[in-house]
């Protein structure tokens, strides 16, 4: 009998009776961390699933065939149903009985023609890496411009200047900068052009390479796909289109960063309504890492003290630093974060008399122990030498 797991929330419980009329029904959870840890103990042929982001996580996607021989997702809606179509091994469905059905069809080829021997090379052949994957890390903060256009240019700038394969992405629907910071003059918006190619399945390696911008900066080297030159073209960034871009760049870049932008707001009233802020939730949801960016006069932390509670559900705990501290308030300003919130100062950036871009980079030169430290605490380390510690 076909053994079955659910991931969903508990207004999908009806289905479960559903599928008891002809498979084995395991388990059923809500939460991707906890389905990852019954599929670890035990494999299950088909796992069915609400068709949001929420429960077809990256960790859920990546999981072999050997764990999970299939994944029917339940798209209630057109838009929904398009966006799971678009997933690898997905099979996107509109109700619960037709995951009978087309599992039936599968079945039976599948039992004669046993692929596990097919799939097995391909299934082992990232592990001959010599170090870790490629990290994925977005930069965000809340409105009012604390720094993380600056903050997201100096970490690619710093990691680049390690030896690595950096790409910059300006991935911010409100306020695009990164072009104008870096004095690029870009006739296509980049990250905008690569979402459309994903739209249409024909972004490659090749196609990233000719709308990448290549930016030379104190001695580094990196790439950037720029930003929407006007906040009104938004809808060009959709998040399942974002996804299938960042999956394009952690097959060609030892590190992907995105500078997203500051709303997180979900439009829940309009059912398949566009989400303006659909790609910046969805890339903190992705991002192995987030670095939140708050400035540290009064309303700035206010809006990081706000802004850190409305992204407690996109992503694990972020690595906060605050921007243009004064020295003489930097205790204070830990003493507040640690007395409203649950989170705790990482890296403190001191203000100077210096401004713009090209001292942020020659700032990643003279304060290098700086950025270093904060590429270390999202996940990366930075050899001394200009050699990357792994390549692809």
């Amino acid at each position: 009998m076909t053994t079955i797991g659910v991931l969903a929330p508990m207004s999908r419980r009806p289905d479960v009776d559903v599928l008891l009329e002809w498979a084995d029904v395991v388990w059923g959870v809500d939460t991707a961390a906890e389905a990852i840890s019954r599929i670890s103990s035990s494999a299950i042929d088909v796992l069915v699933t609400e068709a949001s982001v929420a429960y077809l996580t990256d960790d859920i996607l990546r999981m072999s065939p050997e764990s999970i021989g299939a994944i029917y997702a339940i798209a209630d809606s057109d838009g929904v149903f398009t966006w799971a179509q678009g997933l690898t091994r997905v099979t996107a469905v509109r109700n619960v009985a037709d995951v009978r059905s087309i599992n039936s069809v599968r079945a039976t080829p599948a039992t004669i023609t046993a692929p596990v021997e097919v799939l097995e090379p391909t299934i082992e052949e990232p592990t001959p890496l010599t170090g870790p994957p490629p990290r994925v890390i977005a930069v965000w903060g809340p409105v009012g411009s604390p720094g993380v256009t600056t903050t997201a240019i100096s970490l690619a700038a710093s990691c680049a200047q390690a030896g690595l394969s950096v790409i910059l992405c300006d991935a911010d629907t409100r306020g695009a900068s990164i072009a104008v910071a870096l004095g690029l003059i870009d006739e296509t918006p980049g990250f905008a052009a690569a979402c459309r190619l994903s739209g249409r399945g024909e972004l490659s390696a090749e196609e990233i390479r000719r709308i990448a911008m290549r930016v030379e900066r104190d001695g580094s080297t990196f790439s950037v796909l720029t930003g929407l030159p006007r906040a009104s073209r938004w809808a060009e960034i959709a998040p399942h289109k974002a996804t299938a871009v960042r999956d394009q760049l952690i097959t060609m870049f030892d590190v992907v960063i995105f500078d997203t932008g500051f709303g997180v707001e979900e439009n829940e009233w309009i059912e398949d309504a566009p989400q303006r802020d659909g790609t910046t939730r969805a890339l903190l949801r992705i991002a192995d890492s987030v670095v939140a960016v708050g400035s540290s006069d009064a309303v700035g932390m206010a809006r990081i003290i706000r802004g850190l509670d409305e992204i407690r559900d996109l992503c694990p705990t972020p690595v906060l630093i605050l921007n243009r501290v004064n020295k003489g308030d930097a205790g204070e300003a830990r003493d507040v974060i640690h007395r409203f919130t649950d989170h705790s100062v990482r890296l403190l950036i001191h203000a100077d008399n210096r401004g713009g871009i090209e001292d942020a980079i020659g700032r990643v030169r003279s304060q290098s122990a700086v950025w270093r430290e904060l590429a270390v605490l999202v996940g990366l380390t930075l050899q001394t030498s200009r050699k990357a510690w792994w390549r692809r």
